[in-house]
């Protein structure tokens, strides 16, 4: 349907690209028309998400004594 519509409209439609997120995010130039491209439809994508007090809240440090093996305890 979006497609469609992009189609139908395609003097309201830009696509924003942006590149290099993991280091020094950079906005390419904006793309009119992104409609007009051969683009192929994506049937299965996986999806994730962090909750926002995930970010807020103190990290949780957990001791597992089995990567410890082999070294002396105290």
């Amino acid at each position: 349907m979006g497609r469609l519509l992009a189609e139908d409209h395609p003097d309201c439609f830009w696509l924003y690209v942006v590149t290099n997120c993991a280091s020094a995010p950079e906005l390419q130039e904006p793309i009119k028309d992104p409609a007009r491209f051969p683009w192929h439809e994506v049937t299965k994508v996986q999806h994730y998400w962090l909750d926002v007090n995930a970010m807020t809240q103190p990290m949780e440090i957990r001791d597992d004594a089995a990567s410890y093996r082999g070294r002396d305890k105290p």
